[in-house]
């Protein structure tokens, strides 16, 4: 597949998303991607510090959950 039709796929796939949590992650990971000079140690260190305490809070998906979401990704 070429380059375009990736990018058409994740355009269509995104579109269908409704979770705003993976919604958010994704926005991070694409900033991060489009400006990686502006993410600083300390901001860096701070999202570490999220995540550690999301786990903590039992804010994560099992295994067997996150290969259950990962299923309806797949292409159709």
């Amino acid at each position: 597949m070429d380059i375009q039709a990736e990018i058409k796929w994740i355009h269509q796939e995104i579109d269908k998303v409704k979770d705003p949590t993976f919604i958010e992650k994704m926005k991070h990971l694409l900033q991060s991607i489009n400006n990686p000079s502006k993410t600083t140690t300390a901001e860096y260190n701070v999202d570490i510090e999220k995540a550690l305490e999301s786990i903590q809070n039992g804010d994560f998906y099992s295994e067997d959950e996150a290969k259950a979401i990962s299923k309806k990704w797949g292409r159709k």
